[in-house]
């Protein structure tokens, strides 16, 4: 019988998944900011320019959740890990469009920037959950 990840080494992954996607969301939107391609005319939010806050929200609760899910998929099937890659990588794919095509007003540069913060956060978590599954 294959040994599952405990909660304790899921939630352990998605907070170190966390951290990085953070660290690397945050530089992704200082650098884009001032190159100008990440500009307060462009609202993301209702009637409010994208800032770093919702940025660092959006790079921690979703990767807690994800680990989260990857403990509930483990632990109540065979093949955890290779159903949670398949998702993620679903996910992610699909987290590439709205950027594009569900901001009124989008530069491309800017949907890039957008994307780019979303593989960060993607790659981020399937480092950790695999390298967490590795070692069991």
């Amino acid at each position: 019988m294959k040994t599952k990840v405990n909660f304790s080494k899921a939630i352990t992954a998605g907070i170190f998944a966390s951290a990085v996607s953070v660290i690397l969301n945050v530089i992704i939107f200082y650098v884009f900011q001032s190159a100008g391609i990440i500009v307060d005319t462009i609202l993301i939010q209702p009637e409010t320019p994208l800032t770093v806050v919702p940025v660092i929200i959006a790079s921690i609760l979703p990767l807690i959740i994800g680990s989260i899910v990857f403990f509930l998929i483990d632990k109540y099937t065979s093949n955890g890990i290779k159903i949670f890659n398949i998702v993620s990588i679903l996910f992610l794919l699909v987290s590439l469009i709205p950027p594009f095509v569900g901001i009124e007003g989008v530069t491309t540069g800017y949907a890039i920037a957008l994307d780019l913060m979303h593989l960060a956060s993607g790659f981020a978590i399937l480092f950790f959950i695999n390298r967490t599954a590795k070692a069991v």
